[in-house]
């Protein structure tokens, strides 16, 4: 797998997390999109539950809203 593109809040990273940017979606050659967010708290894993082999990420909406509009454009 091979990175292409870190799509974070304000654009094109270099590296995930630079300079504290994250949340970050990141773009790979296998035509998948991994998304980094924050570990949810002990309130939210108490109402969220995923299937085995699943997992929660938290990013607030105004982050994933500009992120989103960045994956539109690919």
């Amino acid at each position: 797998m091979t990175i292409h593109q870190i799509l974070g809040e304000n654009g094109i990273q270099e590296s995930v997390c630079s300079n504290g940017a994250c949340p970050a979606a990141i773009t790979t050659d296998d035509g998948n999109v991994y998304v980094q967010g924050y570990i949810p708290g002990v309130e939210a894993n108490q109402t969220l539950t995923a299937p085995d082999g699943e997992a929660f990420v938290r990013i607030p909406l105004p982050v994933l809203k500009k992120i989103a509009a960045q994956i539109v454009d690919l």
